[in-house]
């Protein structure tokens, strides 16, 4: 973005052009200046041009704790001996403690340490000279004013700005398409078994209005986050003719012809033929809202054309934030009614309806993802649904949960043998073998990055929770306690409701799963097991059938899902330190 091209063109100039500290004096009443200088003495011993780190002596006699921040930062990629040493030494005379990195940073965090001016600037100019310049653009200068959680938090991931790549509007076919997929890519084979998906494997499964869909945990491990829309209407052989499936949104398609209020489609979804029918009520069109009476009339005898006008089913666009650290999958309602917000400069933006498309940003907080939406670059805690910092901080903005589920692939085909499933052919070149991504991590006690707010009294980091928050309250069920209960009568700030947790099958690897769980409001209902496991009794004697969108009764009554999800304990603890947490029986 041009806002920031200065910015990084002076960066690069004082980085080129670092002048060796031993003949100047420091002034360390001027941040700015002096955590440049930092900045270009790490990183000069860093690409091996000079090992000149006095500016760090100077630091540590100014005897001012706002140096801590910075000083924290550059310890994480000053990694030279000579770095280190300087670094730390500072710290040390700064802070009056002798704790190593991640002992500063986990301390700076849970302390919620001032920082010093300009250091947003500062933190952006660090991430770009040792990562990736396209960092600078979520902390241009000021954004710390607004920042709803201290900048001294976030801290590199490992990867570059969406490094990890986010899935947008990705392929969608049928399992019986996706049996064929598994015997086509053999690569991803495992241990002889090409199944794809594979009968116990776990898969993100989402249900709106009939449409139904997975997406495997093997390829989110990689990808840790989905744009889609979640939508879909009947496809006709002929106007008014026999329905030959349901074409999913948002699949782009050609309509070539009309008759009638209908459109002749060309298009690949789910299941369907390339060519059919549409009502002209289920379509969007790309281009041209009045693109429909320009088309030839078939009635009329014209001639369809050979490359139509370019449209789509409509639906609810949906973002899941998968973070792998944390275990935690929460499904997002990205549509944003008439936005509106203060730009970082004071200037009112106006963007009316919004569809925000996430990717991720490459950082972390207290080990939990940090996100950006495309539309603003503000950055967003994953596992709140909250801006942190940029200009849609001060919105008043948090986005609602979704239901989703984590079950396992052949349970979900026999509840939905109508779904569709994510395609292997994402367009990205990753190992989707079962279990290659971060399987030691999933199989291992220890965390990946520091995570301050911890709380092991109880439960362990890692033990996998069902997650609620209700009108302000949030509630932990952990896994261990809901399984063997299966069904749990419970209630999280004003609201009334039943758990239904399935345990999902045992694999030789783990990942974050363990059971399909799901949360319905029950108003005054006390609910038991029903004659099945796919039906529930209430205490007055209705058998209620459980769907992914609502308990449904005999009579038609409907009770709505709530939106939850898992996390393993640390994640969800270290941004709800205050939840409340069930306790079996």
């Amino acid at each position: 973005m041009i806002r920031f091209a200065g910015t990084i063109l002076a960066l690069s100039f004082m980085l080129a052009t670092a002048i060796p500290a031993l003949t100047q004096d420091y002034d360390t009443a001027n941040y700015r200046k002096t955590m440049i200088q930092m900045l270009a003495a790490a990183h000069d011993v860093a690409r091996n041009r000079g090992l000149d780190l006095s500016v760090f002596d100077a630091v540590a006699e100014s005897g001012d704790p706002l140096y801590i921040a910075p000083l924290i930062d550059i310890a994480y990629f000053g990694r030279s001996p000579d770095t280190s040493r300087s670094v730390l030494n500072a710290l040390n005379a700064l802070a009056g403690d002798q704790l190593g990195w991640q002992g500063y940073f986990e301390w700076a965090g849970a302390s919620d340490i001032a920082l010093p001016p300009h250091y947003d600037e500062f933190k952006g100019q660090l991430l770009a000279a040792f990562v990736d310049t396209e960092f600078s653009r979520f902390f241009p200068p000021g954004v710390m004013d607004s920042a709803a959680v201290n900048l001294v938090e976030p801290v590199w991931g490992g990867v570059t700005v969406d490094g990890i790549p986010s899935l947008v509007n990705a392929r969608q076919i049928s399992p019986s398409a996706a049996r064929d997929e598994g015997h086509q890519f053999v690569d991803f084979c495992r241990d002889g078994d090409c199944s794809y998906p594979a009968p116990d494997e776990l898969v993100f499964g989402l249900s709106f209005d009939g449409d139904s869909r997975a997406y495997p945990l093997r390829l989110l491990n990689w990808h840790e986050m989905f744009n889609d829309v979640i939508g879909q209407a009947p496809l006709f052989d002929a106007p008014a003719g026999v329905k030959v499936c349901d074409f999913r949104a948002p699949t782009v398609f050609e309509a070539r012809a009309r008759s009638g209020k209908w459109a002749l489609i060309h298009g690949l979804s789910a299941a369907c033929p390339r060519d059919g029918w549409l009502q002209l009520k289920h379509i969007r069109w790309l281009e041209d809202e009045g693109a429909f009476d320009a088309l030839p009339d078939l009635a009329a005898g014209e001639e369809a054309l050979e490359t139509g006008v370019a449209g789509q089913v409509p639906g609810r666009p949906v973002m899941l934030a998968y973070c792998t650290l944390c275990g935690a999958g929460v499904l997002y309602d990205v549509n944003i009614a008439d936005l509106s917000y203060i730009d970082l400069d004071g200037t009112p933006v106006e963007l009316g309806d919004t569809v925000l498309e996430f990717g991720s940003t490459g950082m972390l907080m207290r080990s939990n993802k940090l996100m950006y939406d495309r539309n603003t670059d503000t950055v967003w805690n994953a596992i709140t649904g909250e801006p942190a910092f940029g200009p849609l901080t001060t919105s008043g903005l948090v986005l609602d949960v979704l239901p989703v589920v984590v079950t396992d692939w052949a349970s979900w085909l026999e509840e939905h043998p109508n779904t569709s499933v994510l395609s292997l052919d994402t367009g990205f070149r990753r190992n989707y073998t079962n279990g290659a991504a971060y399987s030691d991590y999933f199989n291992s006690a220890d965390l990946m990055f520091p995570s301050w707010q911890q709380d092991t009294a109880l439960i362990e980091n890692k033990e996998m929770v069902f997650a609620l928050r209700l009108q302000g309250q949030a509630k932990a069920y952990p896994l261990a306690a809901i399984i063997p209960e299966r069904i749990v009568n419970d209630r999280v700030g004003r609201t009334n409701i039943v758990i239904v947790a399935e345990a999902t099958p045992e694999r030789e690897f783990f990942e974050p799963g363990g059971a399909a769980v799901r949360a319905y409001a029950r108003e005054d209902y006390e609910f038991s097991a029903g004659a099945d496991d796919l039906t529930l009794k209430s205490d007055d004697g209705r058998g209620w059938r459980i769907s992914e969108e609502a308990l449904v009764a005999e009579d038609g009554e409907r009770l709505n899902r709530i939106g939850g999800h898992l996390a393993y304990w640390f994640g969800w603890f270290g941004f709800y330190p205050d939840t409340l947490v069930y306790e079996a029986g």
